[in-house]
């Protein structure tokens, strides 16, 4: 709970920014980290982590409509776009005040005489928005949704946002510091803390629509479902048991391989160890366009951030995929996503047609993510620049391969089922502990790929094994060990163990062979 201590910043902290100004030596170039320390440390420390759930929550359930000007609120948002100006603040006030932080200058403070660069600051500015694709459990636990008078909130730029039409929030952000967090990028989730107000969209036209923006005063990277010692390798099996029943129509080893595809992440990229993505074939179209697969009310309910995209040529020949900058706004696509965010592509919605060049560009961008795990950002009259992801990308598809992408793994689903597109009501979900065991266990396994290793003695093991069957098999090739080492990773990983050992070697040939004889 927030210290007694406490209240004045909660209540009226730009009255407590005057007060750290007023007690140390007046330098403002130093104030900015001076009330970045003082608000982490009662907002943002580990040793009282709760500190800073006691701040109200700014989201779709608690917009900034419903805040009055100046309440310090929490904001958990991702970056969408740094590439915004600058800004240049009247920094040292008269009467002994600071300015900054929404802090407004006097009319006679803006005198053209008094002004000189000393007095001067400069704060960064981002475009952010509320985490796209965020599962609504995990939004609850971060902050409790209620009922609430105020309207929808309606974005002041929905281009902005990577998923069309998605209810979100849209906030200008205001840096005085780079705290700890570094220099934001694109796509990073970072939790703010800071001074809510309001202000024309554009700087050079006071009559334009008001915009939220966000005095920050403290930040961090946003926390992750943690890991704990009751996830344990027993869940596995329990599972893929539910999953294999209640959306892959009783089929273990294609639930087997969605578990791999949803406990995986980068393990490096110097080395070819990024994710595999995944296509689970012969999965047959549902009786109407607009219902969603079993599979994914399943998903939305185990993951913290997860998308749908319902395929379709108009789709991928009309909405955007790649983030592109127009007139100096950069727009979302997509594939702006925040890392460890999982993709469900289905392209059962997909007819007869032809792909203009929009549409191709989308699969190329789609096929890129799959393949090297990278987002080109378009700039008009300059070269396009790639940004780092790191998504989990799964296709759902009616033929015996998807329409569109080349997949590391194809899994053709062998025993296809009405049940497929059940709706959410009548699934047969675990307790709310067992889901919450469910979770952990998969955040537990993603954890635990960064540590596997393969002794030499297996890797021995493994290189002497992989030259006989070369022997009985010339077609194989290197790939195909690359292949199988990645998935003995993963399945290493999904039972919670940091070795990759002969047995669990021998293991994954098995699951694999499976495969290929579906």
């Amino acid at each position: 709970m927030v210290a007694v201590q406490a209240i004045d910043e909660i209540t009226d902290p730009r009255k407590v920014i005057q007060r750290i100004y007023g007690g140390g030596d007046h330098d403002i170039h130093r104030l900015p980290s001076a009330v970045t320390k003082h608000f982490s440390e009662l907002f943002l420390s580990a040793s009282d982590p709760h500190a800073l759930y006691q701040l109200p929550s700014l989201d779709v359930f608690h917009p900034p409509e419903s805040y009055t000007d100046g309440t310090l609120v929490r904001f958990r948002a991702m970056v969408q776009d740094t590439s915004l100006q600058n800004e240049v603040y009247l920094a040292r006030l008269t009467d002994n005040r600071c300015g900054g932080w929404g802090i407004q200058p006097t009319h006679d403070e803006y005198s053209l005489n008094e002004i000189n660069p000393d007095r001067l600051g400069i704060a960064s500015v981002l475009w952010t928005v509320s985490v796209p694709g965020e599962s609504p459990w995990r939004a609850a636990e971060i902050s409790q949704p209620d009922s609430t008078s105020f309207p929808v909130h309606q974005s002041a730029l929905p281009h902005k946002f990577p998923i069309p039409g998605a209810t979100h929030i849209g906030v200008r952000v205001k840096l005085y510091t780079s705290g700890d967090v570094g220099n934001p990028r694109p796509a990073d989730v970072i939790t703010f803390v800071g001074i809510l107000s309001s202000e024309p969209l554009s700087t050079e036209d006071d009559s334009s629509s008001e915009v939220p923006v966000l005095h920050v005063l403290c930040h961090q990277a946003a926390s992750e479902i943690p890991t704990t010692t009751s996830a344990n390798s027993s869940l596995r099996t329990e599972l893929i048991d539910w999953i294999s029943k209640e959306a892959l129509g009783g089929d273990n080893d294609a639930a087997e391989w969605l578990l791999l595809q949803l406990t995986s992440k980068i393990h490096a990229r110097a080395v070819p160890l990024l994710p595999p993505s995944l296509t689970i074939s012969r999965f047959p179209q549902p009786s109407s366009p607009e219902l969603l697969s079993t599979l994914s009310h399943v998903l939305v309910d185990l993951l913290p951030r997860y998308i749908v995209v319902p395929l379709s040529l108009d789709l991928l020949n009309k909405t955007p995929f790649l983030p592109e900058s127009k007139e100096e706004d950069l727009h979302a696509g997509y594939l702006q996503l925040p890392l460890g965010t999982t993709v469900l592509l289905t392209e059962n919605a997909i007819q007869e047609g032809q792909l203009i060049e929009k549409g191709i560009l989308n699969v190329r961008a789609i096929q890129d993510v799959m393949d090297t795990q990278t987002v080109e950002y378009l700039f008009p009259f300059s070269n396009r620049f790639t940004f780092k992801t790191d998504l989990s990308m799964i296709v759902l598809s009616e033929g015996r391969q998807s329409a569109f992408f080349e997949t590391s793994i194809n899994f053709p689903l062998r025993r296809p089922s009405s049940d497929l597109y059940k709706p959410k009501n009548e699934i047969s979900f675990p307790s709310v502990e067992r889901l919450a065991d469910y979770r952990s266990y998969i955040s537990s396994c993603r954890a635990m790929i960064e540590k596997v290793q393969v002794t030499e003695e297996t890797s021995k093991y493994i290189q002497d094994d992989f030259v006989r069957q070369r022997q009985q098999d010339k077609s194989m090739t290197p790939d195909e060990l690359i292949h199988l080492m990645k998935v003995a990773r993963l399945l290493a990983a999904s039972r919670l163990q940091d070795e990759v050992t002969n047995d669990i070697w021998e293991q994954a040939k098995e699951l694999d062979l499976r495969r290929q004889s579906c």
